[in-house]
């Protein structure tokens, strides 16, 4: 029993090996046709590469082939565009230079025509302007030398003077002797002497003085001044001559002491006489005449004079309370000649505004004359602009108007003149110019056809 069961079990061990080697047998033949089905797929898959990677290394060969070619084009145009480049910069210089001469030998030749031009028309508009200033410097020049003439002339004018002053007394003295009680006669010598200083004055007679003046005061009274003198800006001042020789000379004569005295007295007395005479005259209230507070009494004999004075000393005090001054030859002759440089100044002065009013007028007259230059200016510069305009569609472009013409003569056109050569040579230079600016338009665009049709 345990034997058929020991059996038993040995037999189903046994079954259940085979079972097992054949379930391990089909599984393993099953695995193996797994793995050659893989193998084939691997085998048809290596085999398709092998083949795509064929493929690869001919496309590669071609490309590289391409390459090769390309770059071989490639450096080819290069060269070729270099060589176009070089071309194009050496006629771009040859054209610029040409431009260059050209606009330089117009420049010169419109700098000349501008200069002539210029010169023909300012000269006679500079000409007065030159001659103008030329006589203003030389009046403003004589007015100076003038002005320096007389302050040099004035220490010779005192000297002369003092020498006149001196003459004048001494044959004052002499002709006194000779007219000696004679009233009338004395007064005409005095007249004669206030004649003679007014005439070594400088004064003009007639304008700055005038003598014997007949006037009228405001009371009606009727006066006749031995003497006026005006001053400038409407002023004048009265002079009247008083002759005081008769006690004087008396003075002069007298033995003693109390004869001089008693002579000197009376000397005093007269000129005391005709103070009060010329006060009751009213000099001042002429109507024909502004004239100034005081009156001048002139006493023709400078030793009378000094005579007076020195026997009473308010006789000048007494003469100034009446509105009258003494005066001599001595002290008149400078008073007469600080009126006269009165007049010079106020003449200067006259001489001096009607400069500046000139001076004025023409600097006036030179503003007008710039303005005007101004207007030129602008005005030629548009007729520059306007002539540059003109000249350009003459010359400019390979259509312009003289290469046409030209065109046009050659062509069997009946003409009986020529134009220029310089204008036909500018008109193909005009011409070169633009076909120069667009040549490189035309290459680049062919460049890039050729480019664009390179396989």
């Amino acid at each position: 029993m345990a034997s058929d069961t020991t059996l038993y079990i040995a037999c189903a061990l046994l079954a259940g090996a085979l079972l097992g080697g054949v379930f391990v047998l089909l599984w393993a033949r099953s695995k193996q046709a797994q793995l050659a089905a893989d193998r084939s797929s691997a085998l048809r898959e290596a085999e398709t590469r092998a083949t795509e990677i064929a493929d690869t290394r001919a496309a590669l060969d071609e490309a590289r082939a391409e390459n090769a070619r390309l770059e071989t084009r490639l450096e080819a145009e290069r060269r070729h565009a270099e060589d176009k480049l070089k071309t194009l910069t050496e006629a771009r210089e040859a054209l610029t230079h040409q431009f260059k001469t050209l606009s330089q030998e117009i420049l010169e030749e419109k700098s000349r025509a501008f200069t002539e031009q210029n010169k023909a028309s300012l000269e006679p508009l500079i000409n007065p302007l030159r001659e103008h200033i030329g006589r203003f410097e030389k009046q403003v020049r004589e007015a100076y030398d003038q002005e320096n003439r007389q302050r040099s002339a004035l220490a010779e004018q005192v000297r002369l003077l003092e020498q006149s002053n001196k003459a004048i007394a001494e044959d004052a003295t002499n002709l006194a002797n000779a007219l000696r009680g004679e009233s009338k006669t004395q007064g005409n010598w005095g007249e004669m002497i206030l004649e003679t200083v007014l005439e070594r004055s400088g004064l003009e007679k007639g304008v700055q003085y005038e003598t014997q003046f007949a006037a009228t005061t405001e009371d009606g009274n009727r006066q006749l001044p031995d003497a006026v003198v005006h001053l400038p800006e409407q002023r004048s001042i009265v002079v009247d001559a008083k002759v005081s020789l008769t006690a004087y000379l008396r003075v002069h004569e007298a033995e003693d002491e109390t004869t001089r005295r008693a002579a000197l007295a009376d000397h005093v007395a007269s000129v005391r006489r005709h103070l009060k005479g010329l006060s009751a005259k009213n000099y001042q209230n002429i109507d024909r005449i502004e004239t100034l507070d005081y009156v001048f009494m002139f006493i023709p004999s400078e030793a009378a004079y000094v005579e007076a004075l020195r026997g009473d000393f308010d006789l000048q005090r007494e003469a100034l309370g009446a509105n009258i001054a003494l005066v001599s030859p001595t002290t008149l002759m400078p008073m007469l000649r600080a009126i006269a440089n009165l007049w010079k100044l106020q003449q200067q002065e006259e001489n001096a505004a009607e400069i500046a009013n000139k001076a004025g007028a023409l600097y006036d007259k030179f503003v007008g004359f710039v303005d005007d230059l101004d207007k030129l200016g602008r005005a030629m510069d548009t007729a520059n602009k306007a002539f540059d305009s003109a000249r350009n569609k003459l010359v400019s472009g390979r259509g312009n108007i003289v290469r046409r013409s030209e065109q046009l003569k050659k062509m069997g056109a009946n003409t009986s003149k020529s134009i220029g050569a310089a204008w036909t040579r500018q008109a193909e230079l005009g011409a070169d110019a633009e076909d120069a600016l667009e040549s490189p338009e035309d290459d680049s665009g062919n460049d890039n056809d050729d480019a664009g049709s390179t396989p």
